[in-house]
């Protein structure tokens, strides 16, 4: 059947994705190149809810509207550096900050709601997205210290009144009086922001919304009460962008049916050069390390981790070494959820963690390697193959050498399971 022209973008690493593309090929979907972002596509057929195919469950993509992937990339922090997203949930812009980084960098996530935050540790688990880390926090104060932040994130809650076309009721819920509390509320996590910024450091303020009191209004504030400056921001391609008079160099979009939901994008800077160090925290957190070793055991190659393994309890996270030395205990921050110990001390990794390692491996390929999983995934089981040992509990399921996930052994059978 012929599919709307939904945008998404690939989530796994650069070199994966063409093995994902074939993958979404073989399942019959069709896309092209969006020539904005190398990892975004532009869907143009498929045979039904593109969530629904094998690269959506096994966190290889994330369907996302081109225009929400925007700010990151305004935003733009090279490889290997820490990001504070400070309204985080349902993870879209916190996935993708992700991908900008790299596996070496740290993106901490906030999200005030504890229902949506449980949303965004969900969708950075079937990513499997070791560089992230989450916190439940009020963002207008964040119990993180002054001038600790080279790159901010902020979209805030907005009136919302550039998604019309999915929320055709929008512009009647949000008017008037209604938009006063989201206005104060922007503000204050500007000012937050302003605070977190080291000097020289940019925050990007963004909203799904066309309304000017929140969007060139809160440029103004921020320049005129917070003293952070607009850095333009370059063409990019594919968008019908607009220029706001008096706020010249942002990305301002309105809505267009079957493209884009309306947007606004804005760069800041703060006035200064950093020098010295990012701040170290006093109060780490305390957590029982995996040792490498164990790691090894669990069929992990521990140089491709990129973080330590803390056990809490009978919950292993991983813990990125910057989330480490940055992030204070008092911010009660989590890393990805990897796996749980069991009574007796043995570790049990999730099935969604895709790193490689030493243990077996269980390697199918083109399309009945895809006709296969799929019957995993809806509960059927597979025989062991000679490369999988007697004893082994786990075994890496891989599919044109991409790896998705561990399957489980169970009397010399492979199964999926999650629970």
């Amino acid at each position: 059947m012929t599919t709307a022209r939904r945008s998404f973008r690939f989530a796994c690493a650069p070199e994966e994705i063409p093995v994902a593309e074939e993958m979404l090929r073989l399942q019959g979907f069709r896309f092209e190149p969006d020539p904005f972002f190398s990892p975004a596509r532009r869907l143009v057929e498929g045979p039904g809810p593109l969530g629904n195919s094998l690269a959506g469950f096994f966190g290889l993509i994330y369907i996302q509207d081109r225009a929400s992937m925007l700010p990151p990339i305004a935003l733009d922090p090279p490889r290997g550096a820490s990001v504070l997203d400070m309204c985080s949930s349902p993870g879209s812009k916190t996935s993708e900050l992700a991908w900008l980084v790299g596996p070496h960098g740290m993106v901490l996530g906030n999200e005030p709601s504890p229902v949506r935050l449980a949303n965004l540790r969900r969708n950075l688990h079937v990513m499997g997205l070791t560089q992230t880390v989450t916190c439940c926090q009020s963002g207008e104060k964040l119990p993180l210290p002054d001038a600790s932040w080279d790159y901010i994130q902020l979209d805030p809650p907005c009136s919302g009144w550039g998604t019309v076309e999915k929320n055709p009721r929008v512009m009647d819920i949000w008017k008037d009086d209604k938009v006063a509390p989201l206005i104060r509320l922007q503000k204050d996590l500007l000012r937050e922001a302003a605070r977190l910024l080291r000097p020289g450091g940019v925050v990007v303020y963004s909203t799904c919304t066309t309304d000017v009191e929140e969007n060139e209004k809160q440029v103004l504030f921020a320049r005129e009460e917070l003293g952070l400056e607009l850095e333009p921001l370059a063409d990019v391609p594919g968008f019908d962008l607009q220029t706001p008079q008096g706020c010249e160099g942002v990305w301002c979009l309105s809505p267009k049916i079957g493209d884009t939901q309306g947007f606004f994008v804005a760069r800041l800077r703060k006035s200064g050069r950093s020098e010295g160090p990012v701040p170290y925290t006093e109060h780490p957190v305390q957590a029982e390390v995996v040792s490498e070793r164990q790691l090894r055991e669990q069929g992990l190659d521990p140089r491709l981790v990129h973080a330590e393994i803390g056990m809490f309890g009978a919950s292993l996270h991983a813990l990125p070494v910057s989330a480490l030395a940055m992030l204070p205990e008092e911010l009660h921050w989590q890393g990805l959820y990897m796996g749980k110990a069991g009574k007796n001390g043995d570790l049990r990794l999730s099935p969604r963690v895709r790193i490689e390692g030493p243990g077996p491996h269980v390697d199918l390929e083109g399309e009945e390697g895809l006709r296969i999983i799929s019957g995993l995934l809806q509960g059927q089981s597979l025989p062991a193959p000679s490369s999988v040992p007697a004893g082994a509990r786990t075994a890496l399921l891989r599919w044109n050498g991409l790896p998705l996930g561990r399957l489980n052994v169970k009397n010399k059978r492979l199964i999926w399971s999650e629970r």
